[in-house]
């Protein structure tokens, strides 16, 4: 049997042997996939689909282009002895691997989800990878039939620079999937830069209401609550819309009295009760922040309330302590905004959900995009950029989890020029939060659930130059009554760009 096995192995290797030459056409042929425009042509769901398992099979090739070199350096100090149909199957196999994982990759690129120079820069990498990696395996199959000793260190030759290549392109793949900081982050403090000094605002000056109430109030109520959205009628934005509170009759804020303060008692609630704040699927109040909120109303809710009272008190001093550490990491952030850009990304771009970059034509601003492979990106993963919003010019959060109530976040970047929201679940309730925004000239909204009557809040962006409505519930009444009344607003029903 096992005789029998090996004659079929032998005989598919000499098969393999009559069609080398396939693998040099190939190999000319390949340098050619990146002239194929095709993120200008309009791609199909099941492009979409298959090119997002690249990320799976992509990992095949990786262990077995490098495990042929393995078994050549075992062979070479006579460590073990491998046999050619061992090493051809294992360089068939990872060549399949490789070309499939380039098609998926070239797939993915179509969609246009991902672009820019560090994709185009793994692209490349992939390509040369498929390419040496073929010539490798010609020159396998030469030596295999008749071993001569410059065939076999051309074949050596090549599956060194193959795997070379693999390297490389591996880190292309890993920087845009976890940053480009990746192999540096956690480099010995000796090779980075000096940090800069950051002097922190003085305890004695901060507020109890200003400086550790309003922030996460911004980044967990207000997105629902405020002027152009007020849920239940409630507008958190600013003080004398706690004290006037909602429909719901009860104050949402009563100085003095934690018991009947809603702004108290919703956040108490148990989860999945249906007046619990914030919502089921909103990142909750953590139990400081509920302590610190407790403390302030029970003194009077007073604006002018400072922290040094808080911490005098010995009741709340250990919230205050352990809130103070994360209070100044904000700071620091916001200090940032005054120092390089670069510095800001580094800081701030740590969860590997996002890609921060230079917009090239944004006069120094910063470019937001989508992680590659797509990773959970949602309405809570923006406050996290909160200390750059003045700084983005471009952003894209195409296929990501944003809804409507993430508008709200974005419509505080006052230096956004350019917004992409392809693939989302948005249905266009949002984008009045977008009509404040002085400087947004292009808006796509592609793929997205957007109808007529959600639509003319484009009406009041008074700086939009260009709108992108490919698949969306608009009809094309609405469309030409848009562009009658802007007529200098390019509407286009093409899926546009994707950076």
């Amino acid at each position: 049997m096992t005789d029998h096995h090996t004659f079929k192995r032998r005989t598919l290797l000499s098969k393999a042997y009559s069609y080398r030459y396939a693998l040099l056409v190939l190999a000319v042929l390949l340098p050619l996939l990146p002239l194929i425009p095709l993120q200008n042509s309009k791609v199909p769901d099941t492009v979409f689909f298959l090119g997002r398992f690249h990320p799976l099979i992509v990992h095949f090739p990786i262990v077995l282009v490098g495990l042929a070199l393995v078994f050549e350096l075992l062979q070479k100090f006579q460590w073990v002895t491998i046999s050619k149909v061992l090493q051809g199957f294992v360089l068939g196999i990872g060549l399949l691997g490789s070309l499939a994982a380039l098609t998926m990759g070239m797939f993915l690129y179509a969609t246009g989800e991902y672009s820019g120079d560090l994709v185009y820069a793994h692209l490349w990498g992939g390509i040369l990878l498929s390419i040496t990696f073929c010539v490798a395996c010609y020159f396998f199959l030469e030596n295999a039939k008749k071993e001569r000793p410059i065939v076999h260190t051309s074949y050596l030759s090549f599956l060194i620079v193959a795997n070379i290549a693999l390297v490389y392109t591996s880190h292309q793949g890993g920087s845009l999937t976890h940053g480009a900081d990746y192999l540096t982050e956690y480099m010995p403090s000796w090779t980075k830069p000096a940090a800069e000094e950051y002097h922190p605002k003085p305890l004695e000056e901060m507020l109890v209401y200003e400086d550790m109430i309003i922030p996460f109030m911004d980044k967990k109520c207000m997105s629902c609550h405020n002027s152009n959205k007020s849920k239940g009628g409630l507008v958190m934005t600013h003080y004398e819309g706690l004290l006037k509170g909602g429909k719901s009759g009860k104050p949402t804020l009563n100085p003095g009295s934690v018991d009947e303060s809603e702004l108290i008692q919703r956040v108490l609630l148990p989860e999945g009760h249906d007046d619990r704040m914030p919502p089921e699927g909103k990142s909750p109040l953590t139990a400081e922040e509920i302590s610190i909120m407790e403390w302030w109303v029970a003194e009077g809710a007073s604006t002018d309330l400072k922290l040094e009272s808080a911490r005098s008190d010995p009741k709340i001093e250990p919230f205050i302590a352990d809130y103070l550490q994360r209070l100044e990491q904000q700071q620091k952030a916001k200090y940032m905004q005054e120092q390089a850009l670069e510095s800001m990304i580094v800081q701030v771009a740590n969860d590997k959900k996002f890609q921060l970059g230079m917009d090239k034509y944004g006069d120094g601003k910063i470019a937001l995009s989508m992680a590659f492979p797509p990773s959970s990106f949602e309405d809570k993963d923006l406050t996290e950029l909160q200390p750059l919003f003045s700084q983005i010019s471009k952003a894209s959060l195409v296929a990501s989890g944003i809804s409507d109530d993430g508008l709200y976040h974005i419509g505080q970047m006052d230096g956004l020029k350019e917004l992409y929201l392809q693939q989302t679940s948005i249905d266009g309730s949002g984008l009045v939060y977008l009509t404040e925004l002085p400087n947004l000239q292009l808006l796509n909204l592609s793929k997205t659930r957007v109808d007529d009557g959600n639509l003319l809040h484009v009406l009041k962006m008074d700086s939009l130059e260009e709108l992108y409505l490919n698949d969306t519930e608009v009809s094309k009444e609405v469309i030409e009554a848009l562009k009658k009344n802007r007529p200098k607003l390019r509407v286009s029903l093409e899926r546009g760009n994707f950076f």
